[in-house]
């Protein structure tokens, strides 16, 4: 389980590393492609997260919730 929990923050983490990188992209194909990257990434961390909550309810442990907040493309505009 606490395997996951790494592999979970290294998601976030670089989720969070995309969408930076995506900001900052002069070119508009890179600001695209980083964007898409780091949404996948953060719907992968979504996923890992349901997971690791199902597992963690089996086992009692409560963690608190570190959740990305995800932003359309038109609210990033």
């Amino acid at each position: 389980m606490k395997d996951l929990g790494e592999k979970l923050d290294k998601l976030r983490a670089d989720a969070a590393d995309f969408a930076r990188m995506s900001r900052c992209a002069s070119d508009a194909e890179k600001r695209e492609l980083f964007a898409r990257l780091a949404d996948e990434l953060a719907i992968e961390a979504l996923e890992l997260e349901q997971v690791v909550k199902r597992q963690g309810r089996g086992s009692g442990c409560s963690e608190p919730d570190n959740v990305m907040i995800l932003k359309t493309r038109s609210e990033r505009a």
